[in-house]
This record gives C-alpha cells, structure tokens and sequence, in this order.
C-alpha cells in the first residue's frame, strides 16, 4: 500500500466510514501494511475468505475471531452471508478485510449483509474492507462504499526490491545502471510478482534483463486484452512511409518521449460500436476516453487499405526507441457478466500506465475511420495519417528489402502497380518457398487495388485534403503515378 493510499485509509478510519473498499493486485501486502499501522494499541484486526472463514491479523482480532466463529471458523464462517452476519458482534473499532469481495458482492443476499453493516460500523469506529483486484460496486452499496485504489509499485519502491534482491542472494550491490534497466522492465508489475521475477532473473553475474524482460511481459499477458509484441523489427526494415516514421522518430526521442506504445489494431471494430445494442462498446469508450483524458495521453491513427504498413510501424515503434509495444485488444476484453468488461479494461489501463509510467503513444489503425466517434479522434491529438498503395520508388525500395531478406537471386520483377508492401513480401515469400521466379509468385496473388478497387477509392476520396500523409510531408493529395516491369540488383 502507497503512503498515500494509507492516508487516505487513516482519513476513512477518522471519520468512522464504515465500508471501504481497495482495489490492489496485492492484498496480503495491503493487509500487512494496515495492521503495521496502527501505534500503540491496534484494535482487534481480522480477515476473512472463503477457505478459511473468518480469522485474526493480530491477538485482539484472533480472540475476536473465536468469540464471534467459535472454534472452527472455517464451517461456522465460510459463507460470505454467515460470516457478515457474525462480524456485527464484533468489538469497537475493528477492522475486518474482506478478501476478493468482487466474487460476492453480486449476489443480493451478501450484498445485503455488507449493507447491514453500514451504520453498526459507523457507530462504533469499524472498518469493513473490501480487498478486491477489481470491482464494480452493485447498486445497493454504490453510494456507500468509498472506493480507493492502489497503484502498482513506483520506481523508488521497485529499485529497493531489486536492491533487496541482490542483497537476500549475498550479491554485491547492483550498479545504478543496472538498476535503472530492472526497474523499466519491472514497471507495471505488483510488489510480489515483482519480487518474484526479479529472484528468477537472478544470476551469479547479475540480473539477466532478458529474462527479466521475458517474464514480466508474461506478467502482463496476463491481464485479459493485453500482449506485449515480440517481433524484432525496426523502422529500418519498413519500405516506405518516410514521413510518418520521420515524425515518430522525432516524438520517440523528443523533448517528452514516451515510456511505452499501445498498438489497437482496426479499432473501428471494437469501438465503432455498430451492431453493439448490449451497450458494452460505448461503454468501453467512454472509459478509454476519460483515461486518455485524464493521463493527457495521445496517439496518431493510421487509415489504409489492408498491407499499406499500418501494423508493421506501429510494431516497430517500440523497438525503434527501445520501449515496449503493447498490443491492446478491447475486444478480447469483453466479457460475459455485467461490468466485467469496463472492470478488465480499468485493470488494462492500469497496467499500462504503470508500464509506461504515465508517458503512453498510442497508435492505432483503422481501415475505415467514418465510424469512429469525433471524441474518440480527437484524443489521437498528433494527428491522422493516410497510408495509401506505395508509389514506384516506394515499392522499389520494399522490394529491394525482401529480396534481400528471402536471399532471392538478381531477376526480373512482376508487373507490381497497385501493389501493397505485403504483398510484395508474398510474392518474395511464395518465390522462397517453391522455389520459382518473383514472375511466377506474382501470378498467385490478387492485389488488393484489384479486389477492393472501390474501397481504396473511397479511403482516397476520403483523405483527400484531410489527412497527413504517411508517405511524404504535408496532406495528403490523391495522385500517384505507375511503372512497369523492371530489373532490379541487390546493391539498389
């Protein structure tokens, strides 16, 4: 628990609020900072699950506990409703943690017996405490509940558990350097987690950050909707696209660079909200909305056919400035019960923002940016970029990169107008693996101007004096021109 998170608990305890609950990825550390709080004399402390029923934190709460549950809690308390129902014997000024209460609480009956407890609680200074990852309170207790957050651990807290670390191994104490790079690989993590990871990476040399970094994005992976991408591409090896990866470069290394990328890919389809009468959609939006808005965080969104290099620059921007990619699936953050999805993506954003540290690019793609509501692009306040179909010299220089990276021999190239950069690499892909000409590849491949000539129109229509181009500076003016087939040698 932060410091500023105890004060506010101490401030709760002042005034006799009667029902608290704490949104920590922690609760045995939350538990123990509480009970380590109290000076002098500590009211009975206890806690309750649903294993072990009701039991104490402390002497006062231990005879407590076997006042109110008697001998064998665990068949007397075990039910959440028995449990609330025996905690209003409890003595003055106590304080009961109640332990992933968001299971419960959507049942009536235990919603009931919380309520219950309200002005029991308030009358005699004790605390009830719902300890919780997560939550979205039921209607009945909404407006009695203060709610509190713990945030993940800050920098100075992960730099004494890497110190700690080295000191419980018989280490010598790590450089400053060192410590520097464990905490940005640990950032986002819970102290436990944390500390866990840390002693795993752990070395006679030292900490071995790859590891370190490979463990704590498995971490990550573990909140629902989030993965961190671990493909290895820089903007090097993207053909292309030179004023938007000039003007990334420049935010990745400017005067406030960011800590971490948020990659959405086609966030139309999980934020267009079409089709979606359930409500989730809008409701997601408005969260991302609110905390974009309140962490001033901000983005570009990429617009184009399919295989323009949308996703291949938003994935190479983490490791072009050497920070991770997130990718952030809202749709893989929806769920089945009421609340469940805004709760997972609260619990996505605060991941993010610790990875981060509050300095966050998002980048998303869209192959159809008129469905997106005006608030949501107007959170993407570096702008929209129009990824259209590479021009000659563009396309020159991606095959150049493919030929090079399949090892092909020096040979005619296809008649490649209208072709995507991801097409380029199927034909060089096709022509690796049986063994053929880039002619031949090519004749088992539709482009897409071919097979989505009217989209691309419209896309372009669309942008048309609107939007930024990828390709060169300034707005995007729809004209392109065509070549045919060339040669091209290796040293192009």
């Amino acid at each position: 628990m932060s410091q500023d998170l105890l004060k506010a608990f101490r401030a709760a305890r002042r005034v006799s609020t009667p029902l608290v609950a704490i949104r920590t990825p922690d609760p045995a550390a939350t538990m123990a900072l509480v009970l380590g709080s109290f000076n002098g004399s500590a009211p009975a402390v206890l806690r309750w699950d649903i294993v072990n029923g009701l039991v104490g934190l402390n002497d006062p709460g231990s005879t407590a506990a076997t006042a109110v549950a008697g001998p064998d809690p665990a068949i007397s308390t075990g039910n959440p409703v028995e449990a609330l129902t025996a905690a209003a014997k409890l003595p003055a000024s106590s304080v009961l943690f109640l332990l992933n209460a968001h299971r419960f609480l959507d049942n009536e009956a235990v919603a009931q017996a919380a309520w219950n407890l309200r002005d029991l609680y308030k009358a005699d200074s004790r605390t009830l405490v719902l300890l919780c990852p997560a939550l979205t309170l039921p209607a009945e207790l909404a407006n009695d509940v203060l709610v509190l957050d713990e945030p993940l651990p800050a920098e100075e807290q992960l730099a004494d558990i890497v110190r700690g670390t080295y000191e419980a191994a018989q280490l010598d104490d790590p450089l400053d350097d060192v410590v520097t790079k464990a905490v940005d690989a640990l950032a986002g993590l819970a102290a436990f987690p944390a500390e866990q990871v840390c002693a795993m990476s752990l070395a006679r040399e030292g900490l071995l950050l790859d590891e370190l970094w490979e463990r704590k994005r498995q971490m990550i992976e573990q909140t629902p909707g989030l993965s961190v991408w671990r493909g290895g591409e820089t903007f090097s090896q993207i053909g292309g696209v030179e004023n938007a990866k000039s003007f990334l470069r420049r935010v990745l290394t400017g005067g406030q660079p960011p800590r971490a990328i948020v990659f959405i890919d086609e966030i139309e389809k999980a934020m267009g909200g079409q089709g979606d009468t359930s409500g989730v959609s809008q409701s997601l939006l408005g969260t991302l909305l609110t905390w974009m808005q309140d962490n001033q965080a901000t983005g570009i969104i990429c617009i184009g056919p399919p295989g323009a290099a949308k996703s291949a620059l938003a994935k190479a921007a983490g490791n072009e400035a050497g920070i991770p990619t997130i990718a952030f699936d809202l749709t893989g953050m929806k769920g089945s019960l009421v609340g469940e999805s805004e709760q997972r993506l609260r619990s996505a954003l605060k991941v993010v923002s610790a990875v981060s540290q509050g300095k966050t690019l998002f980048i998303a793609t869209c192959n159809s940016i008129a469905i997106l509501p005006p608030e949501l692009r107007r959170r993407f306040s570096f702008g929209t970029f129009y990824f259209d179909l590479p021009d000659a010299s563009e396309r020159q220089t991606i095959w150049a990169l493919y030929i090079t990276r399949y090892a092909l021999p020096e040979q005619a190239l296809p008649q490649d107008e209208g072709w995507t950069g991801a097409e380029i690499r199927q034909a060089c892909d096709l022509a690796w693996r049986l063994n053929c000409s880039l002619v031949e590849a090519a004749s088992y491949i539709v482009p897409v101007s071919r097979s989505a000539a009217d989209q691309i129109e419209r896309l372009r229509s669309e942008a048309n004096g609107r939007f930024i181009s990828a390709s060169y500076p300034g707005v995007y003016t729809q004209s392109r021109t065509s070549t045919g087939a060339r040669t091209i040698s290796l040293e192009e």
